[in-house]
């Protein structure tokens, strides 16, 4: 009986000094995600709190980047979440319209609902999207293969796991005219 309160007691101080130990490497971690976790913008009341997004903290995107994010429209077609939360509707309806000068907009029904910016880190494959919508404003990891994405919330900044599908169109739905 004795041996089982004292490693019950040892446990109990093992788990407090893992949590002092968490708790100050998140605090003085001085990285890219800690210090961003830590600068969250303020919420007030009617909205939620944004993170900031580092797309300045990056040299400017290569023309390549430039040019194959501008040269479609792209739809967000499928997300998934890791946990089993429904996360398809936040992303369903968006489409994505990216320009050459690192901007973007933000479609639902034809209608630009927010802009932001955007930024493409080369050595990591991570897009950084700054931007209003909460469930967007985020980094990506990327895997692209031409006209078909999938991004990824598994990132220095974006630890949801959340998986998205976006997918390149030369039109958008309620639109004859095709792009330039």
């Amino acid at each position: 009986m004795k041996i089982n309160i004292a490693l019950g007691i040892i446990a109990i101080l093992l788990a407090w000094m893992t949590c002092k130990n968490l708790q100050k490497s998140t605090l003085e971690g001085g990285q890219l995600g800690a210090s961003a976790n830590a600068d969250m913008a303020a919420a007030t009341n009617d909205t939620i709190a944004l993170m900031r997004v580092p797309v300045d903290a990056l040299p400017p995107a290569s023309a390549s980047h430039r040019a194959y994010l501008s040269s479609a429209y792209w739809h967000l077609s499928m997300a998934v979440s890791p946990g089993g939360k429904e996360v398809q509707p936040y992303y369903e309806n968006k489409w994505l319209v990216f320009r050459e000068d690192q901007t973007f907009d933000i479609l639902i029904d034809g209608k630009v609902v927010d802009t932001g910016r955007w930024n493409w880190d080369v050595n990591k494959n991570f897009l950084y999207l700054s931007c209003k919508d909460p469930h967007l404003n985020n980094s990506w990891a990327v895997k692209d293969l031409s006209f078909l994405m999938i991004w990824i919330g598994n990132t220095d900044l974006n630890n949801t796991g959340i998986q998205i599908r976006v997918q390149g169109h030369k039109q958008l739905p309620w639109d004859d005219s095709e792009k330039n």
